[in-house]
């Protein structure tokens, strides 16, 4: 992987990328991959705290990526923050606050969704040669916060709808005109 040709490899074909990558974990990967998964969601019946705990490394690495895209879009973003609150809707586990108009909100509010290629993008170059460990087990619970926050949330959804449903509608339009 110190070669940077495995980029232009996954961008150019992506599916042959994650097909050879996906070889380099075996079944006891996936399965600790889907453990985690499974025990996170399971730690909201624990309590709120411990569900907090349990998904923090993928809250930072969720806000981060809102963070990351509003910077270099201009949106003078302002630093995550990562403690919860309770709302009326339920519990908010972190935040960015920015200043931008419906387009360049989109991508903001949709960053996250780049954390999947990511997350599995680290699992399979960092867990195969970790042994079984306690780097194993970091990698395999960073992968797996990864993932499970590169879900956007309903906050990220209410922001990128205005710009989605002008979209829809320009591309309907020009389907319909040409």
């Amino acid at each position: 992987m110190d070669d940077p040709a495995w980029i232009t490899e996954a961008i150019t074909h992506p599916l042959a990328w994650a097909t050879v990558r996906a070889q380099a974990l075996d079944s006891r990967d996936w399965l600790v991959l889907a453990g985690i998964l499974v025990f996170q969601r399971l730690c909201v019946h624990i309590g709120m705290w411990t569900y907090c705990l349990a998904v923090l490394p993928g809250t930072a690495l969720h806000e981060a990526m809102h963070w990351v895209v509003a910077a270099l879009l201009g949106a003078r973003p302002t630093m995550p923050t990562l403690v919860p609150q309770r709302t009326p809707m339920g519990w908010r586990l972190g935040s960015v606050r920015f200043q931008a108009g419906y387009f360049r909100s989109l991508p903001i509010a949709l960053a996250p969704v780049a954390l999947a290629p990511l997350s599995f993008w680290w699992a399979t170059t960092f867990m195969p040669g970790a042994g079984s460990g306690v780097a194993y087990g970091l990698h395999a619970w960073l992968a797996a916060s990864a993932f499970g926050a590169s879900v956007p949330s309903t906050q990220d959804w209410s922001v990128a709808a205005p710009a989605l449903l002008v979209g829809a509608v320009v591309g309907v339009a020009l389907w319909v005109v040409i």
